[in-house]
């Protein structure tokens, strides 16, 4: 993961920030199964791969083109426009700065975890022209296995001269990486190696599969968690009103809308692919990057996310964005507070609405406390997040605040 300086900006994408779980399931299946294909042939993926014909390759370039121009609607090659986006524009300080040997002491360990001492000879060797086998059957290993290790290194080299560095940037090497590994992996636990060898190997498994299962249903599970709760609310509100209205058939009942209000850091949650329900209006404290801001005044610029966090602060961002909290507060009939919505002293144009659920951080806590502490909003669901984190402001518990 980045660093604390890091952001993640993807506008209101489902990616970031949450579990990971596809990643480190990833990671701990390559794992395992290293091993497994360094016994057949460490070289099989890369042999196959270029015994493809020519005209099959370029086949498959034309699809991934044609692909991108019906999503996008537009002629694009986005590897290009990754450069143009990051150093051309110079946008990608924006999402944070790196220091430039990230990606060796923070990015190639995380993602090879007790993998990484393999990579590692089987990158040295294939760069100095070590063959790993002595064989007659791995008479393109030489030819293979160095391809794939100046790629693995030019392409780290290269993404660490862009300020912003993530380690999913890596991703694409990754593969290239486990069957470099894989060579020094099956020299070093051969068919009768000492139960010493087999003793680490296994240890190196059971290290992988707790950081998996650690990392995929502990760490930050509170962001998905609190998905679920909102949705299942949302199709339980609706159930109850029908059994309520009486029908036998709930699809004769309206369905009533469910607004919610995620006052988090951007892509905190992946919220827009899981509440699957249109009726459920939700929205979140953005962060557009400063496309049209001069170069001169971007070292200044504060999105949404960064306003409320930053400058004014929550307590200020709250006061200055949202409805005035008298059209929410605790005295008084539900008639009252109706009619001081409507009253233009407390509702003043482009103010956001108070939502029927608030969803933050256990961070924000004392805030919200002391700025709804007279009104109609009440917890009603938490759940745990993680024991630590890198960012300050996704510490502790995931709350819910309901406005009854």
């Amino acid at each position: 993961m980045p660093s604390s300086g890091s952001r993640y900006r993807s506008q209101h994408s489902g990616k970031p920030q949450a579990r990971n779980d596809s990643f480190w399931s990833a990671k701990f299946s390559c794992a395992g199964k290293c091993h497994a294909s360094a016994r057949i042939n460490p070289t099989l993926l890369p042999q196959f791969a270029l015994g493809v014909p020519d005209n099959f390759r370029s086949a498959i370039l034309g699809c991934s083109v044609v692909s991108d121009r019906l999503y996008y609607q537009v002629w694009t090659f986005p590897p290009l426009r990754f450069l143009y986006f990051n150093i051309a524009q110079s946008l990608a300080v924006f999402y944070g700065r790196n220091r430039t040997d990230y990606y060796l002491t923070e990015g190639l360990p995380l993602l090879l975890t007790t993998a990484l001492p393999f990579a590692v000879i089987g990158l040295w060797r294939s760069l100095s022209g070590r063959s790993l086998r002595a064989s007659p059957s791995s008479e393109n290993e030489p030819r293979v296995l160095p391809r794939l290790a100046w790629i693995s290194v030019i392409l780290t080299l290269s993404l660490s001269l862009i300020s912003h560095k993530e380690v999913r940037f890596l991703y694409p090497v990754l593969p290239f990486l486990h069957v470099l590994a894989a060579g020094p992996l099956s020299r070093f636990v051969p068919p009768h190696s000492p139960s010493s060898r087999r003793v680490i190997l296994a240890l190196l498994l059971v290290v992988n599969v707790l950081i998996a299962g650690y990392v995929s249903q502990v760490h930050q599970r509170g962001v998905m968690d609190v998905l679920s709760y909102l949705r299942y609310k949302h199709a339980a509100n609706n159930r109850l009103s029908a059994l309520a209205a009486g029908f036998g058939n709930e699809r004769m009942t309206p369905v009533s809308n469910t607004t919610v209000a995620f006052l988090m850091p951007c892509h905190s949650t992946p919220w827009r692919s899981h509440l699957i329900y249109p009726e459920i209006d939700a929205w979140a404290l953005t962060c557009e990057p400063p496309l049209n801001v001069p170069l001169s005044e971007r070292s200044t610029y504060l999105d949404e996310a960064d306003q409320f966090y930053i400058q004014p602060g929550p307590a200020a961002w709250l006061i200055d964005n949202m409805e005035h909290v008298q059209t929410i507060t605790a005295s008084g009939s539900r008639s009252t507070s109706h009619w001081a919505r409507q009253d233009p002293k407390y509702k003043r144009n482009g103010r956001r609405a108070w939502p029927q659920n608030l969803v933050f951080f256990e961070q924000l806590e004392p805030v919200m406390k002391d700025v709804l502490g007279g009104t109609t909003y009440r917890e009603c669901w938490r759940g745990f997040n993680s024991h630590f984190h890198d960012d300050g402001r996704r510490t502790g518990d995931v709350l819910v605040w309901c406005l009854d």
